[in-house]
């Protein structure tokens, strides 16, 4: 049986009320699913494969009917990174990264209505990168120029652990580039994003920390030059001695110019009785969210999932969206079982973090397994990809729609207390 529950929680406190709006269906199902878009308000764009394993593109409507397909071969082998991404012009399509013979290489697939593809070759092959696969490396600015990181092979095998940022035009000519250098990045983690205003971008890279704490997570401003323009040290303040920035998914709010983040992180705290002051877990935490200010990146608030006695999933990429009037949403996977997660956890907040309304949703008969990728509609229906376990059977991707009555009259969240965290 299907079971929604929409939740208000305290901390480590789950209370289940009674069940509201409809239930979810499976709108799409492939073999696997990388990515989804919006091609417009009715018809999404999904990147996937089928039961070849071809990577394939497919449009589906607003039925969950698939209208076209089209195989991409040509990023079918030797690929490390792809996703979906609404370009500054209005279109869609795909920002790739090729690996193939000890090279990396960069594409741009513009994806249009009938499903035909315009392929852009970046004018650079690059030779020292690490397939390190920990950060998000693309981020396109207002005026069509793109900014792509990766971490240096080079500087890595010598004991440290650079990233070099490259920025092209939108002719795929390298304008100009720069390389960070040791002590910052660290080897954990790294997530580049644009700045507010559109014109560089931010990186959020992680750094050894001080005594009793593995890392922290400083982020640095870039200019359209790649110039520092400042540094924020400590992001994750308020969170403290939670990290809200450990595999997390970032995303910057064009209503507001804001960042919103999604992770599940650990507390750690000094072991008394360690001699040295090394950390100890003291508890696996649940979904950890946080929100950034536009001009200074200070950590403004943060709050919690549902807490659970199971830790939940790390943060996925594209696990933030937002809607027309700026409000946020957010999906996280629950109840981890090794290395998957179990079930859904789904949050509609304000932009202030408020919740205003949040939905646990899992299956009795099977796991949903959360791979990371959500979208909110014209309507405001919610759309998460997963993929289904079930019992001695193969798994298979699947696009899981939320509907928006869903997210409806749960106004008795504010008045529970679970109130967002601040200073």
């Amino acid at each position: 049986m299907k079971k929604i529950f929409l939740i208000i929680a305290w901390l480590f406190l789950q209370t289940p009320l009674c069940l509201q709006g409809q239930e979810p269906q499976i709108f799409f199902e492939r073999h696997y699913i990388n990515d989804l878009i919006f091609m417009n308000e009715n018809d999404m764009l999904v990147l996937g494969a089928d039961d070849a394993a071809d990577v394939a593109l497919y449009k589906v409507n607003e039925n969950g009917e698939v209208v076209n397909s089209v195989v991409l071969p040509s990023i079918k082998n030797n690929n490390s990174y792809r996703r979906v991404t609404r370009f500054n012009d209005g279109t869609v399509g795909l920002l790739v990264t090729k690996y193939k013979n000890d090279t990396i290489r960069l594409q741009k697939m513009t994806v249009h209505d009938d499903l035909s593809v315009d392929t852009l070759d970046f004018k650079w092959i690059g030779y020292d990168f690490y397939d390190f696969m920990g950060h998000e490396p693309w981020v396109e600015d207002a005026s069509g120029n793109y900014y792509y990181s990766y971490y240096v092979d080079t500087l890595w095998t010598s004991g440290h652990h650079g990233l070099r940022i490259l920025k092209f035009d939108g002719n795929g000519n390298l304008l100009t580039e720069r390389l960070f250098d040791d002590p910052s990045p660290s080897p954990n983690w790294g997530y580049m994003f644009p700045t507010p205003d559109m014109t560089g971008c931010r990186l959020v890279l992680s750094g050894w920390g001080s005594w009793g704490r593995y890392t922290i997570y400083n982020c640095h401003t870039l200019d359209g030059d790649l110039n520092t323009v400042s540094v924020k040290e400590n992001i994750d303040q308020l969170s403290f001695p939670v990290e809200c920035g450990e595999n997390a998914c970032f995303r910057m709010n064009p209503n507001n110019g804001r960042t919103y983040t999604i992770n599940c992180q650990l507390e750690i705290q000094p072991d008394p009785n360690d001699p040295y002051g090394n950390p100890m877990v003291v508890h696996n935490h649940d979904i950890l969210m946080s929100m950034f200010d536009a001009d200074n990146f200070e950590q403004m608030a943060y709050t919690w999932g549902i807490t659970s006695h199971v830790p939940s999933s790390s943060g996925k990429r594209n696990s933030i969206d937002f809607d027309k009037e700026g409000d946020v949403y957010m999906a996280g996977g629950m109840d981890q079982s090794g290395f998957f997660s179990k079930s859904l956890y789904i949050v509609h907040l304000d932009e202030d973090l408020n919740k205003l309304d949040e939905i646990y949703y899992r299956e009795d008969g099977y796991d949903l397994v959360y791979v990371g990728g959500m979208r909110v509609g014209a309507n405001g229906d919610v759309f998460v990809n997963c993929q289904i376990w079930k019992p001695n059977e193969p798994a298979f991707g699947a696009i899981l729609k939320f509907p928006a009555e869903a997210f409806l009259g749960i106004d008795e969240a504010h008045d529970a207390g679970f109130a967002v965290a601040v200073a």
